[in-house]
């Protein structure tokens, strides 16, 4: 039998024996592409550690209703990983924050750089769309805590709050891991589509960040970024005797 399908619920809306109506978007995704019917057994979270079970009590046009008969607050992370990203276009964009979900990024900062190819007013009038791309993701990986979706900031603004000791910068010039250590809350910067300018190099040097070479090829920035976090990641992992 295949495992129940996660669902969305917001917060504060999980109690046990209560019966929670889901939003429009999420009422036309269990009737519509999952095909879910009266009487399925779901699993709901709400993106701060509440995950319930629960069943299809109601499934007409316009609503869509589950019984929850159990809740289960799953501990949040003591540590994790903030993807610090050159802001990338459309698409490219969605597919970053889709898959560093997955693979347990804690947080996500949004950078706009000279060569972004959205300008800080823009990026800013994406906010509300990045969060919901990320907190979609959850259903995916089945997973109970939600990425923090930063607002934009200048790649001077990011480098100003954070010592070199957390910061890592993708750099096909940089080391390997066994150059340096990673700390739990590690801050891994990947540039935008072109890369960083020189300027912007001079920068990260003087905040005396680290480099970090991926690999003897030269990677799209979304490749770099999903790469990257997986990783970094593992090595944080590996580190402090945690799985990733």
């Amino acid at each position: 039998m295949k495992a129940a399908p996660w669902l969305l619920a917001q917060t504060g809306e999980l109690v046990t024996g209560q019966t929670v109506e889901l939003d429009p978007v999420e009422g036309r995704h269990a009737g519509g592409s999952l095909r879910l019917k009266a009487g399925r057994e779901v699993v709901l979270t709400d993106g701060t550690g509440n995950v319930a079970s629960g069943v299809l009590s109601s499934l007409r046009r316009g609503k869509v209703e589950v019984a929850v008969a159990s809740v289960t607050q799953v501990p949040a992370p003591t540590c994790g990983l903030t993807l610090a990203m050159g802001v990338l276009a459309g698409a490219a964009m969605d597919l970053v924050l889709q898959k560093v979900v997955e693979l347990g990024v804690e947080s996500f900062v949004p950078v706009c750089c000279e060569r972004s190819q959205s300008g800080q007013k823009r990026a800013t009038a994406l906010a509300d769309h990045w969060t919901r791309i990320a907190r979609q993701a959850l259903k995916q990986c089945h997973r109970a805590w939600a990425m923090d979706v930063a607002p934009a900031v200048s790649l001077a603004d990011l480098l100003a709050g954070i010592g070199p000791d957390r910061g890592v910068v993708a750099h096909p010039a940089g080391g390997g891991f066994g150059s340096f250590n990673v700390t739990p809350d590690c801050v891994l910067l990947v540039g935008p589509e072109g890369g960083f300018t020189h300027e912007e190099e001079t920068i990260i040097d003087e905040a005396r960040w680290r480099r970090l070479c991926l690999g003897p090829h030269v990677l799209r920035a979304e490749t770099a970024a999903i790469a990257g976090s997986a990783v970094v990641l593992a090595r944080v992992g590996a580190e402090s005797g945690l799985h990733s």
